[in-house]
């Protein structure tokens, strides 16, 4: 529902409104600020250097909106992986993927998905220093030691290409420094979680710099486990990387680095009543802190269908990644010349049990699933003026390559005397995906204030799909030749041209006024992970029309932003997934398909104010409707298990608002400051399942933190709460409701050296 505007003509309304403010001297600004601002050394707003359009600029000279968040905001705020830093962004909401604690689900403006299958691409894109990370089995990337993260809302189709309709997630990492240092951090809190960080720089040279970083985290899990005396939802995850920096001469840096990445994260569902809980309009009563799964938990190396038939245990995740980026950097007088290449293999594991009322392990629905993701990527980029500074522009070419192969086998047995898992099905199949792209935007400066942005990006993709009948098990499963004879086409080939058209006009120089009309599209691709032949059912790419205006300010000397976005989005043959049992069936089928079209508007806000140098507040929040304009049937499945018109989209809360703060008092007899940071984060009721038959509450969340700092910089130390009041949520629904994260204490302590 609405609050405050009924329609998409109201929304562009409200955003011209605001612009009309703007030049009236009260000014509201388009794009986001960093989440929680910083004061510089007169106690004004810092600027913040970001590379949104693919090239160092100003936060503020931006017009596109995009949140970042500084090295500081990061540590100040425990934000401390890629899931964490959506609590404070407009109209953007996330949650880890039913059962997988290392797979983020990111919803912006309505456009997210929670499948995590090779065959399904996600509409939000994740880059780590330039490179695109293509699957959504790992997105929750954890920081290990970063200069910041740019959170960039709507399409960015030119510039960033494909799979980016609902926005993307920028992560730059620090790069390493010209002196010797040390830097780290130990912390230990609720549920037994322990975590440790550790940064080395060390220069070999004036030309030759190395960095050294890593991190530890184990987490005992909040979920208890009746059935078994076990706590569930618990990780253990560590990580190692390498940054080696070259610097060949003053126009010519090379960059190369190597990570590793080990986590087992689960996520699982809790237990239920079967009473209708009128707070989440679901057909059930979830009991959030305890489960009863009779799955004991185990771990996840090796074979997952082998560990559960052989230890008849699971509750496991195990995802490993290995990754290398380089970044080559050559400056020369007509422009400068980047080359970033990008290579990553993930595997990954996992047993999950989905029936948590105690139903015996044999009668429960089990999956067992194994999948290897591999990814190179290469990209060449120009940067460069004409016209005497007047036109700047970006130009490159972009190419990837994936190899996916997954096998994942699913048990049930109806009989209530079993005494073995029943197979129900065994799924095999191998993805190969190729993209290639070539892009150009200019911005060209007609006068010193006005400034038009025009761009554009050609992509031409062709993604392969094989599948295998089962090794394993003999006589299940199916073959090529079988989803051929079912006519499912096993070739896709998709060409697509996605625009940019912008303007944007300085009122003076600490207000800009801008509107844009951006195109994106995220790719086609198959109901993969279906259990017969015919349900391989290809689906059309997703398509985004998003219309923006919006004004960026600074204040009373550069106290105070005030920016807003005013945004309509069309998003023609939406992709959806949902679990539904066809008509005739039992079992449950996960079918992925084109749903229709969806409309998205809204209106979103960023502040920030330095009272002083010791004294930051931020408010951000943001205006949302969505809605079906259009709707697409499929067939031999009954209307009541498809979206229709009257379907309101999922994880699109009406109202959002972000706020919080930093005070820090200087104490010269502890020889450093004592500070207080408070967030508080409110949303309002907002549907997680597709068919509206699960909806979050009302959310309220607060945060308090005290810290120490002491004056040289060398350490310091803080305590703090997440969650306070013990806000209760859900964010996930299939074959139970997935919990939101519980109250938190956490202390620690920081050093540098």
């Amino acid at each position: 529902m609405m609050i405050g505007f009924s329609n998409a003509k109201l929304a562009l309304a409200g955003a011209s409104a605001m612009i009309a403010l703007a030049t009236s001297g009260m000014a509201f600004a388009q794009e986001a600020n960093q989440a929680p601002a910083e004061a510089q050394d007169s106690g004004g707003l810092t600027d913040i250097v970001v590379t949104a359009q693919r090239r160092p600029e100003k936060l503020q000279e931006v017009p596109i909106a995009v949140t970042a968040f500084t090295e500081m905001t990061i540590r100040d705020f425990n934000l401390n992986d890629a899931i964490s830093v959506s609590k404070y962004v407009p109209s953007m909401i996330s949650a880890h993927n039913a059962g997988l604690q290392s797979a983020n689900a990111y919803y912006m403006r309505g456009l997210g998905n929670s499948q995590s299958v090779a065959t399904f691409d996600p509409p939000v894109g994740t880059y780590v220093d330039d490179v695109y990370i293509a699957r959504q089995n790992a997105n929750n990337y954890a920081f290990f030691d970063t200069e910041r993260v740019e959170v960039l809302r709507g399409p960015q189709g030119t510039l960033f290409g494909r799979n980016t309709t609902g926005g993307a997630i920028s992560v730059i990492m620090r790069k390493p420094g010209d002196e010797y240092k040390f830097k780290g951090e130990l912390s230990a809190g609720s549920y037994g979680r322990i975590t440790g960080k550790a940064i080395v720089d060390v220069p070999l040279s004036e030309k030759v710099l190395t960095k050294i970083s890593a991190f530890y985290v184990k987490d005992d899990g909040y979920l208890q486990n009746v059935a078994t005396k076990e706590t569930l939802n618990g990780e253990r995850n560590y990580g190692i990387r390498s940054d080696i920096r070259f610097l060949a001469s003053e126009a010519f840096t090379f960059d190369v680095a190597a990570e590793y990445t080990n986590n087992t994260g689960t996520y699982l569902g809790p237990s239920s009543l079967a009473v209708r809980s009128e707070r989440y309009k679901a057909a059930t009563t979830p009991i959030l802190n305890r489960t009863n799964l009779t799955l004991p938990k185990t771990d996840c190396k090796g074979d997952s269908t082998v560990v559960l038939l052989t230890r008849k245990a699971g509750l496991c995740a195990l995802s490993e990644n290995y990754a290398v980026t380089a970044n080559a950097n050559y400056e020369t007088d007509g422009g400068t010349l980047t080359g970033i290449f990008g290579w990553r293999r993930l595997t990954q594991g996992w047993i999950n049990q989905y029936n948590t009322n105690g139903t015996a392990i044999y009668n429960s629905y089990i999956i067992a699933d194994n999948s290897t993701n591999e990814q190179v990527s290469g990209e060449l980029k120009w940067n460069s003026t004409l016209l005497d500074g007047r036109l700047n522009y970006t130009a490159g070419l972009f190419y990837l390559h994936e190899d996916n192969e997954e096998a994942q086998a699913d048990f049930q047995d109806t009989n209530p005397n079993a005494t073995a898992f029943k197979l129900l099905q065994d799924r095999n199949f191998a993805q190969k995906v190729e993209t290639m792209a070539a892009y150009l935007q200019a911005d060209y400066s007609v006068t010193n204030a006005l400034t038009f942005t025009l761009g554009g990006r050609f992509t031409h993709e062709t993604r392969k799909l094989a599948f295998f009948d089962s090794v394993r098990f003999p006589g299940f499963g199916f073959d090529s030749a079988d989803a051929i004879a079912a006519g499912i086409p096993l070739k896709l080939t998709q060409n697509r041209f996605t625009p940019r058209v912008a303007v944007n006009y300085k009122l003076d120089p600490n207000v800009m006024v801008y509107a844009s009309v951006t195109n994106g599209f995220k790719s086609g691709g198959w109901n993969g992970n279906a259990a017969t032949p015919a349900r391989v059912l290809p689906f059309r790419p997703e398509i985004t029309w998003s219309y923006e205006g919006g004004v960026k300010s600074e204040l009373f000397n550069r106290r105070l932003r005030i920016n807003l976005t005013g945004y309509l989005a069309d998003t023609k043959d939406i992709q959806i997934t949902s679990g539904i049992i066809p008509p005739g069936e039992t079992t449950i089928v996960s079918l992925a398909r084109n749903a229709g079209t969806l409309r998205t508007y809204g209106l979103e806000w960023e502040t920030a104010l330095a009272v002083n140098r010791n004294f930051n507040l931020f408010v951000n929040g943001s205006l949302n409707h969505g809605e079906y304009t259009s709707i697409t049937l499929t067939p031999g499945v009954a209307a009541s298990l498809q979206v229709q018109l009257t379907t309101e989209p999922v994880r699109v809360p009406t109202f959002q608002l972000a706020s919080g703060g930093t005070y820090k008092v200087p104490v010269d007899a502890l020889g450093g400051d004592v500070g207080l940071t408070a967030a508080y984060r409110h949303n309002s009721p907002y549907w997680i399942s597709l068919l509206n038959t699960a909806r979050a509450p009302i959310e309220n969340y607060v945060d308090l933190t005290l810290t120490y700092d002491r004056d040289d910089g060398k350490w310091g130390a803080s305590f703090g709460v997440t969650n306070l009041t013990k806000q209760e949520t859900i964010t996930a629904n299939f074959l139970a409701l997935f919990p939101g994260d519980p109250r938190r204490f956490t202390g620690k302590l920081w050093f540098n050296f």
